[in-house]
């Protein structure tokens, strides 16, 4: 108990605490950053309040939130960490509601001279150090691994290839050439710009279809204002920020 307390306080400390008190606070995948800094924005200028963020891995938002971090909406990149949240009660399952979609794609450093083309070029040797996320964290990593186990590539990697704590480390790790090639979400790769290029798509039927289901938590202090936030994401104003990110449009109803 102590040592739940010790967390909690910490977290506490680490949220934002500059905004007003009255903001939604919003728990959101890394991948979502800028698309949900702009849709927030967009939401204030039309007078419907404020919204404060904290980003991160999933996984790392899905333990914060289950330690008593305060806050009002979760947004996952994959469905797992949600589910568990709503599993132990500590989500309201009925408020799920899948925002977004996106896609996943091979990326290298822009000024590589024998990079990759393609997935299957993964499996030569010379190809050193291949990023992605830690699976166990990171629903980027989590998408990687079955992509690479479809295509017959994950026992060839063994060794080479390199965890990162979330999607934009990853990213990071290309962007400085310190590996051969990485696997990200295609916004990531957009929101790189010309540091780093895309060398290959993976095919969608190779891994679980990447969503980003939201949620809001069962302790919310400002659960009506966390749901009229959550209504604004389906909005049309809200898809279209999405969209010119990169981001695609949900192709499923919540999961029970």
């Amino acid at each position: 108990m102590a040592l739940r307390w010790l967390v909690l306080t910490v977290l506490t400390v680490l949220w934002p605490v500059a905004a007003s008190a009255e903001a939604v606070r919003v728990a959101a995948a890394i991948s979502l950053k800028e698309a949900m800094t702009d849709v927030a924005a967009a939401y204030k200028a039309e007078g419907k309040g404020e919204v404060e963020f904290t980003f991160g891995s999933s996984g790392q938002l899905q333990a914060q939130i289950e330690y008593g971090a305060p806050v009002d909406l979760f947004i996952s990149a994959a469905h797992k960490q949600v589910d568990e949240l709503v599993a132990a009660k500590v989500a309201d399952g009925s408020t799920k509601r899948v925002v977004a979609g996106n896609r996943l794609v091979l990326i290298v450093p822009a000024g590589a001279k024998s990079a990759p083309a393609r997935f299957a070029d993964l499996s030569d040797p010379k190809h050193r150090r291949v990023a992605v996320g830690e699976p166990k964290s990171v629903p980027a990593g989590q998408y990687a691994a079955q992509a690479l186990k479809s295509l017959g590539l994950l026992d060839s990697l063994k060794g080479r290839l390199v965890y990162g704590a979330n999607v934009r480390q990853v990213l990071d790790y290309v962007e400085r050439g310190e590996v051969d090639a990485g696997i990200v979400y295609a916004t990531d790769a957009i929101e790189s710009g010309d540091r780093v290029r895309v060398a290959a798509r993976a095919e969608p039927k190779a891994h679980d279809p990447i969503e980003y289901p939201a949620v809001i938590v069962s302790n919310s202090r400002r659960r009506k204002a966390a749901g009229d936030f959550l209504d604004y994401l389906q909005s049309e104003e809200a898809r279209e920020i999405l969209a010119r990110k990169g981001f695609t449009a949900p192709q499923t109803t919540p999961r029970e």
